[in-house]
């Protein structure tokens, strides 16, 4: 339907206007006056309208309508008929609209109806702004002298109540059709529907209640019933999989159907409605939906899916909730199998690796599938931190030549060996940290251990994972092990960065003695030149401060002549730097660089002890136990492993029948050693046993004894009076970085410092405390 609105010539501008003096100007009758409006402009104005001629008004006459109505209205009462001439034109304007433009209109249906609407529409806005340009003057002075309605408005309104009203339900009935079939891919003239909506808006004179109430409400309930029963088809006959690629394409319709003909402030009603009926009423179904629900399209990492259901249901942000649960539930129950899968494993090496792998995984998803959302992160970390802090149990694995252990004597329960994760990282960490470990670049460690700090972050019990962490860093440190120091400083600070300075404050300490070290033993140095010294074997002595470094037994090993001597010169250069420290010297960790001579000479690299016990083979190849133990002053059992260290493995250096020591046993040293490498770094560091392992546990528990009672008189020296439940959760959320404190522990270490008169109760209330001074 084409529209042909008549061409009219522009109003003159304003210095082209008549400047009539009302002194020099006969005086117009109204009859007279009106007359010549009606005919040379009114009725002219409309005939060109109504039959889309392509007239113009000239010069002339514009000027002689202008100057009659000028000129009508500034003659002298009383002849001036500013009045009349508003009402005349108010008259003109709704004859025009009763008798012309509402037959017109109303002859029509459906389609048509709204083009003619429209179309009159148009041409009624023509004649109104040219009738304005007439009866300016009457617009300029009389209507704002008495605050009469602008002619303009007088237009719009006349249009609204004569026409509007009369036709906008069937037009509303239209526009409705119009639209059902543009949802149903008929069609549609959108042009037409935004110019006849633009009406519905133009009506309200810039105000929406018009356009709300007599078309948009409609429309959103229609639009509601329409999706609602869309949806309820789909939900029965479409996977989840389709159901989304289906509300997904309806409501990029909605919103070009916003853009093309419908009034913006619409978009927002709109679309909350169609989210209502397509996302959130069905939600619940689409989710559980078996073979193709949210659980599925996760197992099966449909991440195209995922992503297109975040981006749907992201629209109503309260319904994401659901999903991030599913999304915890799923990332919980692969956490959790692959811890079981490990609890079969004889080697935990991998459990981390793929541990790392997983969290990469699951971070890949919540990145690129749910764009981030921290609701996604949230619920990541909640499942996270269940696996991640369940220890793995094992069957304790049986020694060579021996069955089971078994929980103790007569039990038919075997031993059970468990590996908490906050070891198992630790031990990682030392295993890509050290020389001989895992081949990687520099670059490739430094991500690893960003990857392995954020599962740390994930620990309850992150000052375990310091504990173990601090005692293979001094290994590390003390043996030369360390692949570079850059590496141990980097990932120093990033345990710094997440858990502050006092956590890592021993470990830097531990580097800082490193370096110390290295001064102590160049002056050292310096003072056997002074003096002359010339000391049996070459010596390199580690100095290091007892509150920084694990807890080792210093055991009065019986050192070799050489080696003895070596020890006295160092003690007394040290007691020239210092007379407040006291040296205890801790020969578990030393290293020594053993020449032999066997079938073949060697450089063995071996441990203070296993040094001392082969040197006393010097003397005879054969020695029995208790030669062993008391020429090397040790414990039996210290011995004892000691033996097999040298006895077991690929380098048999000592030889010996049976299962067990006793102690006459007789050692033999195998003269007939032979290897094809000259230098031979002998085994004798284990890995984390059982005892081991209940020893760093009692560290920690000491540890958190101190730490739970230095937060108890933290809180209390600046509450001074504290109920009990409030003192719990004040101590749990100061301590909740390093570990979690058990209730219990708490209660039983505020006991203690109302004994040690650190707090009292108070006399009235027991559940209340106050700080002592």
């Amino acid at each position: 339907l084409t529209l042909l609105a008549p061409r009219l010539c522009l109003p003159l501008p304003r210095s082209l206007l008549p400047h009539v003096s009302r002194m020099d100007s006969p005086i117009i009758p109204f009859e007279e006056g009106w007359r010549m409006l009606e005919v040379k402009g009114i009725t002219h104005l409309q005939t060109i309208v109504e039959e889309g001629l392509h007239a113009n008004f000239s010069n002339d006459v514009y000027i002689e309508l202008y100057a009659t109505v000028y000129n009508m209205c500034t003659q002298r009462a009383p002849y001036s008929y500013s009045h009349q001439l508003y009402t005349g034109y108010c008259k003109a304007v709704s004859d025009y609209l009763t008798q012309k433009v509402l037959p017109a209109v109303m002859g029509k249906h459906d389609e048509f109806m709204l083009a003619e609407l429209v179309r009159r529409w148009s041409n009624h806005e023509i004649m109104i702004r040219w009738l304005s340009h007439f009866f300016r003057y009457l617009d300029r002075y009389h209507v704002k002298r008495l605050s009469l309605q602008p002619l303009q408005d007088v237009g719009v309104n006349a249009f609204k109540t004569i026409v509007f009203d009369e036709v906008k339900k069937d037009a509303r009935r239209a526009i409705l059709e119009l639209i059902q079939k543009d949802r149903h891919n008929e069609p549609v003239d959108n042009m037409l529907l935004k110019n006849v909506i633009n009406i519905f808006v133009l009506m309200g004179q810039e105000q929406m209640e018009t356009y709300i109430r007599d078309f948009e409400d409609q429309f959103i309930d229609e639009t509601g019933l329409f999706y609602q029963r869309e949806a309820s088809k789909w939900i029965e006959e479409d996977s989840c999989s389709d159901y989304m690629q289906k509300a997904e394409a309806r409501l990029l319709q909605e919103e070009r159907r916003v853009e093309l003909y419908l009034h913006q402030s619409t978009q927002r009603k709109l679309l909350d409605r169609c989210h209502e009926e397509l996302l959130v009423t069905h939600q619940a179904q689409l989710l559980s939906k078996e073979n193709s629900g949210v659980m599925v399209l996760l197992r099966d990492n449909m991440t195209e899916d995922l992503t297109r259901m975040f981006r749907l249901f992201n629209r109503v942000p309260s319904t994401l909730s659901p999903i991030a649960a599913a999304v915890r539930d799923h990332f919980r129950e692969t956490g959790m199998t692959l811890l079981k899968e490990h609890e079969n494993t004889k080697d935990l090496g991998l459990y981390v690796p793929r541990l790392i792998e997983l969290h990469d995984k699951c971070t890949q998803l919540i990145v690129h599938s749910f764009g981030g959302n921290p609701a996604f992160h949230r619920a990541m970390k909640e499942a996270f931190e269940v696996f991640v802090n369940k220890s793995i149990v094992r069957q304790a694995p049986a020694e060579e030549g021996k069955a089971p252990a078994r929980a103790g004597a007569g039990s038919s329960k075997p031993c059970v060996d468990k590996s908490s994760c906050s070891e198992l990282l630790a031990s990682y960490c030392d295993a890509i940290l050290k020389k001989g470990g895992e081949k990687m670049t520099d670059d490739a460690v430094e991500e690893t251990l960003e990857k392995v700090v954020r599962l740390f972050a994930y620990l309850s019990d992150k000052d375990l994972f310091s504990e173990y962490y601090r005692k293979q860093l001094a290994k590390r440190l003390l043996l030369s092990r360390s692949a570079s120091d850059e590496l141990e400083r980097s990932m120093i600070s990033k345990l710094k960065l997440r858990c502050g300075a006092q956590f890592t404050s021993k470990l830097e300490g531990m580097v800082t003695d490193m370096n110390l070290s290295e001064e102590i033993q160049s002056s050292f140095k310096g003072f056997l030149n002074a003096n002359h010294i010339q000391l049996r074997c070459d010596l390199s002595m580690q100095v290091l401060t007892t509150g920084f470094w694990p807890t080792y037994k210093a055991e009065e090993l019986a050192l070799p002549g050489e080696l003895a001597h070596c020890v006295e010169v160092f003690r007394s250069f040290y007691d020239t730097r210092t007379n407040h420290r006291r040296l205890r010297w801790i020969h578990t960790l030393g290293t020594i660089h053993l020449k032999g001579s066997l079938k073949t000479p060697h450089e063995f690299i071996c441990s203070s002890y296993q040094a001392c016990m082969l040197l006393l083979f010097n003397n005879s190849s054969q020695l029995a136990f208790h030669d062993l133990v008391t020429g090397l002053n040790l414990p039996k059992d210290e011995v004892k492993r000691t033996v097999r260290t040298l006895s077991s493995g690929k380098y048999k250096l000592l030889l010996f029948k049976g299962d067990d020591l006793h102690p006459d046993s007789p050692i033999l040293l195998n003269e007939k050693f032979t290897d094809r490498q000259r230098r031979i770094r002998l085994p004798w560091m284990s890995k984390v046993t059982k005892e081991d392992r209940e020893e760093t546990d009692r560290t920690v528990t000491e540890d958190r004894k101190l730490a739970i009672e230095a937060a108890i008189v933290r809180v209390m020296k600046s509450r001074k009076t504290l109920e009990h439940t409030k003192l719990l959760l004040e101590v749990t959320q100061q301590l909740m970085q390093h570990f979690k404190p058990d209730p219990k522990v708490i209660k039983r270490r505020i006991e203690d410092l109302i004994s040690r008169d650190y707090l009292e109760r108070d006399t009235e209330n027991q559940n209340v405390y106050h700080y002592l001074a």
